[in-house]
């Protein structure tokens, strides 16, 4: 009780309040600061060190001063608080150094590798004998999804068996199985649906990283396991790859410090592309804001690639929301350049970086910017070989895979281009680049006229990203093809939902373009005479299509009308929009009628 009456004597209660009020306000005004980028991003944890180190000097001070009346520094006090001001600076300095050294960023544990995975049993509640059989299947099911993707190591059923039903903390499941993502779930039934919760914990610390939800009528529940299986696989193949990525890249820095700055980029690139379709100056803004970020990670480790590589794609994704202005499409290729540059001089064999450059000389070709015929020709080897480059040194660079197909399709080589896209889909482990394999899968199918792949790949798509503008384009498309039947009311409904999904600067040059598809629809449906009048109508200058795609789709409606006059006058006009594009007989299917031509023959051979 004396101490007690001490203490409230000395008022110790009111300025430990009011130490720990003024601590609070110093951390947020800090991590404002450091969120902001005015001060670099361990200040945050300096300051929390510091705050903590004088929570002695507040209870000292109160102690010889909380009292009322007069009270003099007695010597001991000085001395104490400046043990107190020591412990604060030690403190600070120990935080800074801890951060600022590059050995804070230690090798990848690899028995708490991410790609080392344990599913283990899901938990049935309710519904009976029902609940739990599918709660099996589920996992069973999982486990062999995950399993086949061979940049995983997946724990087998027997592994996991001895945890079923069990209360074990995932840490303690982690250490035991030596894997560093877990993945557990429950399948509750709850009248005429049955709810399952996915969860996906880091192995080494039971932290839960990201959990899903999904729902289904309990009557359709058997059939719909395998489906909902591989929907589960899925969205655990993503998380578990940006997981990887991210303890990967925490590895490979030189300091703590470039690589927070690297994640705050990151946040900031993904929310530009959230709203680059419906936003696409915010989206810039947001580019630019990473971009600065980026600058200041390159600056903290001149020696790590990953910055100016990450600078670089940010300045491709910045070119493609530049509408159709040529200098803009100039100034953000040539900068991204600079940008791959400065990463293969650091390392050379660096696949995202040999990516980087291939895919924004593969640009400039599509854009016409290369230069002359020769020059242009050149562009195209090197960004062909910078691609390959990229695939040899990493097998699963599957956007890679994509950008190479595209390019092979242009150089008339459908069949290997979907070999490649096939190859792209089979290895990318982590589906982080399935949308763009799967329309690159569908264009080389409709190239080479496969009408059946074309649906199969256009279907796959659309049910693995059901908001992708491109994959109702594609059924549009498909009904052009030999042995389609098509729905042309259902093919205007699609091309409206095709236009309310892209980005209002596009819009214009889409409309054209998907109305020319809808002529060869209307062709294949037997109605040429409204075919002819849709193409006509869907005419559009070089102010709004500069590269003539739309000219180039009419060549084809021309041909199969039998207007051969008028379809070769279009594509001169398209080849002479792209000076630099191969275009060489015998030609795809689609311009077949055309191999013979004579007038065409002469025009590619004045080229």
């Amino acid at each position: 009780m004396r101490l007690f009456d001490e203490l409230r004597e000395r008022r110790m209660a009111p300025y430990l309040v009011a130490f720990v009020a003024g601590g609070w306000i110093v951390l947020q005004v800090v991590d404002q600061l450091a969120d902001r980028g005015v001060l670099p991003e361990l200040s945050y944890r300096i300051a929390l060190a510091v705050v903590a180190a004088c929570l002695p000097g507040a209870i000292i001070v109160a102690w010889f001063h909380g009292a009322k009346g007069h009270q003099e520094m007695p010597r001991i006090e000085a001395v104490l608080l400046t043990l107190v001001g020591l412990l604060a600076t030690l403190a600070g300095v120990g935080v800074w150094r801890a951060g600022a050294a590059p050995t804070a960023t230690a090798e990848l544990d690899p028995d708490f590798d991410p790609r080392r995975v344990a599913v283990l049993y899901f938990d049935a509640r309710g519904g009976g004998e029902d609940a739990t059989v599918l709660a099996d299947g589920l996992t069973e099911a999982l486990i062999d999804e995950l399993g086949a993707v061979g940049a995983l190591t997946v724990i087998s059923r027997n592994g996991v068996a001895p945890f079923r039903g069990t209360t074990v903390a995932a840490d303690s499941i982690g250490r035991a199985l030596h894997v560093g993502t877990i993945v557990s779930g429950v399948v509750q039934a709850a009248g005429d649906r049955v709810r399952i919760n996915v969860s996906m914990v880091n192995g080494q610390t039971g932290q839960q990283l990201e959990s899903r939800r999904l729902e289904a009528p309990r009557a359709d529940l058997f059939d719909l396991q395998d489906e909902l299986s591989e929907e589960v696989a899925y969205f655990l193949r993503e998380r578990i790859g940006a997981q990887f990525e991210l303890l990967a890249g925490r590895a490979q820095a030189g300091s703590v410090e470039a690589w927070e700055l690297v994640q705050r980029a990151q946040r900031l690139a993904d929310e530009a592309l959230d709203v680059a379709t419906t936003q696409t100056a915010a989206a810039s803004r947001l580019m630019l804001e990473a971009d600065s970020v980026l600058e200041r990670a390159e600056r903290e480790d001149p020696e790590w690639v990953v910055p100016p590589t990450r600078r670089g794609w940010l300045a491709y994704r910045q070119s493609r929301l530049t509408g159709f202005d040529r200098s803009e499409y100039e100034r953000w290729i040539e900068l991204g350049l600079v940008h791959a540059a400065r990463a293969l001089a650091l390392d050379g064999a660096h696949p995202n970086a040999l990516e980087l450059r291939g895919t924004l000389r593969y640009w400039q070709y599509l854009l016409n910017l290369a230069g002359n015929r020769e020059e242009t020709e050149r562009a195209l080897a090197e960004a062909e070989r910078d691609l390959r480059a990229a695939i040899r040194e990493n097998r699963l660079q599957a956007s890679a895979g994509a950008s190479l197909s595209h390019l092979l399709l242009n150089r008339n080589n459908p069949v290997e281009a979907k070999l490649v896209a096939q190859r792209s889909y089979e290895a990318d482990p982590y589906l982080r680049n399935a949308d763009l394999t799967l329309w690159r899968l569908f264009s080389a199918s409709i190239t080479l006229g496969d009408e059946v792949e074309a649906r199969r790949w256009c279907q796959e798509g659309l049910r693995r990203f059901p908001e992708d503008s491109r994959f109702f384009e594609c059924q549009i498309r498909v009904m052009a093809l030999p042995g389609s039947n098509p729905d042309i009311d259902e093919a205007w409904r699609l091309h409206q939902r095709v236009l309310a999904l892209r980005p209002a600067g596009r819009r214009e040059l889409d409309d054209h373009v998907g109305r020319m598809w809808i002529a060869l629809a209307l062709f294949r449906a037997g109605l040429p005479d409204s075919a002819r009048a849709v193409a006509s109508s869907a005419r559009v200058g070089p102010d709004i299509d500069p590269l003539r795609d739309a000219a180039f789709i009419e060549s084809i409606v021309r041909t199969w009308l039998g207007e051969e006059d008028e379809a070769v006058r279009l594509l001169g006009i398209y080849l002479a929009a792209n000076p630099g594009l191969s275009f060489e007989r015998p030609f795809s299917w689609w311009l077949a009628d055309l191999d013979d031509n004579a007038d065409l023959i002469r025009l590619l051979e004045s080229r």
